[in-house]
């Protein structure tokens, strides 16, 4: 068994390359035992000699302070041929649970890379829906450079999530312990009732969650746009406007689909809800959809080989948080 403080080494990512896989992925999770906020996985691929700084700093994230962690991850970011983090949603976590959550944010992070991996090193959790051959190691960040490396760059970047999203909800002390079950997180929840970004399905939480606080219909709105763009970019499309509004309407979202611009109009709804998507959009919203997009055009000048308008149809889950999106690309006829 290795030891705790064991060093990560770069013996099997050489013996991969050896064997002509041309990118070797390292990747591990973060946030699967928390209370609140979202999963995320990182994957990092490192090049063929990985340098000096990454090999004395990388080890398990766990082992490391949060200072030692901020300088391996400016070493590891600044050095990697590729590297990304993917995420999964309390409302997504709560509605498939949370091993589909992790393995959700781990195909997440791996979309993301560019160049894409042709091989996995994973800590612990095999990832077959990847269709990439693998190989899960226990305790692989403690083993693998690359594994610690994304380990590392998982937990950075979802604890600085976490200290951003306690701006928010400011009684939960979610930036000193990152939504882990401490007690004065615990407290927290006894006294005030979860918030909107705690895993309802998850004890204690769960006996709780009957006193969620309602949001208004403007949050709500701006969650679900939110999660319809993050849901875009994992699909590769590029955001390049939100809530773009003219005298004739506003467009959600603008989005890039190669040579294509997509305008996206996002309906957040619950599953109760009749009638599909396209049917919420009534006829005068649909004109002044298609009236802000062709002014968006004008005003954008480039020559586009062609435009559509989508809807994003965003499900709500029980306590309104967005929990799904389908997309119904040219719902709208311009």
């Amino acid at each position: 068994m290795a030891a705790r403080n064991a060093i990560p080494d770069f013996i099997l990512e050489t013996e991969l390359y050896r064997q002509g896989y041309g990118y070797v992925a390292g990747l591990d999770e973060v946030g699967r035992g928390c209370l609140a906020g979202p999963a995320a996985a990182g994957a990092v691929i490192l090049p063929r000699y990985p340098s000096k700084e990454v090999f004395a700093l990388a080890r398990d994230s766990k082992q490391l302070s949060a200072a030692q962690r901020e300088e391996a991850y400016e070493a590891i970011t600044a050095s990697a041929l590729s590297y990304a983090v993917g995420w999964s949603t309390p409302a997504e976590i709560d509605r498939t649970g949370i091993a589909a959550g992790v393995r959700r944010a781990m195909r997440r992070a791996l979309e993301k890379l560019n160049p894409p991996a042709t091989y996995l090193l994973i800590d612990a959790i095999p990832l077959p829906s990847s269709g990439l051959p693998q190989k899960s190691i226990i305790r692989g960040d403690s083993k693998s450079l690359s594994i610690a490396a994304a380990s590392i760059v998982a937990k950075v970047e979802r604890d600085r999530y976490m200290i951003s999203l306690a701006k928010r909800y400011r009684s939960y002390g979610f930036e000193a312990h990152k939504g882990y079950g401490t007690r004065r997180h615990l407290n927290a929840i006894a006294e005030l009732g979860p918030c909107h970004a705690h895993r309802m399905s998850f004890a204690p939480v769960k006996r709780e969650a009957h006193r969620i606080q309602p949001q208004g219909s403007g949050t709500i709105g701006r969650w679900a746009e939110s999660f319809a763009a993050a849901a875009l970019e994992d699909r590769g499309l590029k955001i390049v406007g939100r809530n773009f509004r003219t005298r004739f309407g506003e467009v959600d979202l603008i989005a890039t689909d190669g040579q294509t611009l997509c305008f996206v109009e996002v309906r957040a709804r619950r599953p109760s809800a009749f009638g599909t998507p396209s049917e919420t959009v009534t006829a005068s919203k649909a004109r002044r959809i298609i009236a802000a997009s062709q002014e968006f055009l004008q005003q954008d000048g480039a020559r586009w080989q062609d435009w559509r308008i989508d809807v994003a149809a965003v499900e709500l889950d029980h306590w309104s948080r967005p929990a799904s999106v389908e997309f119904i690309e040219s719902a709208i006829e311009g």
